[in-house]
């Protein structure tokens, strides 16, 4: 992990971020499934065939944790004390095995807590885009972090 460099007072509002890419295969899907998500067309090509997916679909709690995975990693410099929430989880287009998805991400807010004046309140929207360019998914995570020493 690496030791932290920036603080609440240097994420910067609207600040962009690559955050990386994922692509999830058909054997990492269905693994996923039986363990968290057991819903047929995350488990089974021939059920897939026959839900509204028409296909083999990943499971949306897949796709949001290796989208917020990623972002986590990318912004592993932030002083982040803890996650305070998860605010947001949309699934638009579904993430079919293979396929790989980019993930930015951005800072929304950044203010000091009135409770602890060491530490204030971040959030963070992260998208999961697919290669035609839709959002496959948006995330939203709300972040403790300390201030500046």
């Amino acid at each position: 992990m690496t030791a932290p460099r920036r603080y609440l007072e240097d994420l910067v509002l609207g600040e962009a971020f690559d955050c990386g890419t994922f692509a999830l295969s058909r054997d990492e899907i269905i693994g996923f499934a039986h363990r968290f998500d057991p819903q047929p067309w995350h488990l089974d090509d021939a059920l897939a065939e026959a839900s509204a997916f028409g296909t083999l679909v990943a499971s949306g709690v897949h796709t949001q944790a290796m989208a917020i995975g990623l972002m986590v990693r990318r912004i592993a410099d932030v002083a982040v004390l803890f996650g305070g929430s998860l605010h947001e989880a949309r699934f638009a287009v579904p993430v079919r095995p293979d396929v790989p998805h980019t993930v930015t991400a951005r800072w929304t807010e950044a203010r000091a807590s009135t409770s602890n004046p060491a530490r204030g309140i971040a959030r963070v929207e992260g998208h999961a885009t697919a290669p035609d360019g839709r959002d496959a998914m948006r995330f939203g995570v709300t972040y403790i972090v300390a201030r500046r020493p």
